[in-house]
């Protein structure tokens, strides 16, 4: 008896080992998996503050200087073609930083057709054919223009049908809106719907496509020696009929007049459409964005920042960042 019972208590004792041994061992297993996910976690973090560094030195190095590269890029262009022909309104590059890529797009605003002024110059209908023509067949499912207020053309309309004093809540306040300056697309959210193009594209990415020739940002007049060709006859067609608007393109493409108000003198015999295209033509440009993608095989960050002049002069940086 007194055999068995020893070896019973050293079989206890053994299965107590076992246990505190397998104890442990899940215990070590789990403590090393947090350490791991630390460790992962710190260095994903660390990647991170490096990507977003890495974006904002790009901004900060490139954008005030936008200005000065677009100038060179123009004198190369027409040095290489030897005339007047589009400018590029886009610089690509990539450049590395600290072990990471980072794609740039760096564009001209203001030689992109401005979606603000062709609404007010024409209407809801006008401004959607515009962001049709300019965006590709394929995206017009993402198209959902929700204005912030009337356009111009519609308030001066209903203020020559009716005195201010009795119109009601709505246009009062639309028409206080555009006394103010204030834009009738202040986002691309009311132009798209991202969550659309998100669905059928997979990724955000696909908005820095779509806005290569329309924009919402800048003085409102297109650089026309720097606009494509598809924003030049956008804006014009806005005024005049599509045949006019390729001949006032074609004596862009064509002359070396510096000023459109020659252009436009010497295409456009009646005055209210020569004075209307005058406010949304021009040969110069005070509106720059930079689009930043860093990417890896676990993530993506993107951003957007833009930079054009106030009413009193000076400069201004709006920023937008997606993930």
């Amino acid at each position: 008896m007194r055999k068995s019972s020893i070896v019973q208590k050293k079989g206890f004792v053994l299965l107590l080992v076992l246990v505190a041994i397998i104890i442990v061992g899940v215990s070590l297993t789990a403590t090393a998996r947090r350490s791991l996910d630390a460790s992962l976690a710190a260095i994903e973090s660390q990647r991170s503050m490096q990507r977003r560094w890495g974006m904002v030195s790009c901004q900060r190095a490139l954008l005030p200087a936008a200005a000065g590269l677009f100038d060179v890029s123009d004198l190369k262009t027409r040095k290489m073609r030897g005339k007047q022909l589009a400018f590029p309104a886009i610089i690509e590059d990539r450049v590395v930083l600290g072990g990471q890529t980072f794609d740039l797009l760096l564009a001209d605003e203001d030689a992109k057709a401005n979606l603000n002024a062709i609404y007010d110059v024409g209407s809801k209908r006008v401004c959607e054919l515009s962001v049709k023509r300019l965006t590709g067949a394929m995206e017009f499912r993402t198209i959902q223009l929700r204005p912030v207020r009337d356009s111009m053309s519609q308030l001066a309309a209903k203020l020559s049908a009716a005195s201010e004093s009795i119109l009601d809540g709505e246009n009062l306040e639309s028409a206080s809106f555009a006394k103010n300056g204030l834009p009738a697309f202040r986002s691309w959210g009311e132009v798209f719907d991202l969550l659309q193009i998100n669905r059928i594209d997979g990724e955000d990415r696909q908005l820095a496509k779509m806005t290569r020739k329309i924009t919402l940002q800048g003085t409102g007049r297109l650089n026309v020696f720097r606009a494509s060709d598809e924003a030049v006859l956008a804006v014009c067609t806005t005024v005049v009929q599509e045949g006019l608007a390729k001949r006032i393109l074609a004596k862009i493409r064509e002359t070396s007049l510096g000023e459109i108000r020659l252009i436009l003198e010497r295409s456009v015999t009646n005055a209210d459409d020569r004075k209307a295209l005058s406010t949304l033509l021009g040969t110069s440009s005070s509106s720059f964005s930079i689009w930043i993608e860093a990417a890896d095989k676990s993530s993506r960050q993107q951003r957007l920042a833009l930079q054009s002049l106030n009413e009193v002069g000076t400069v201004q940086t709006t920023e937008f960042s997606y993930e």
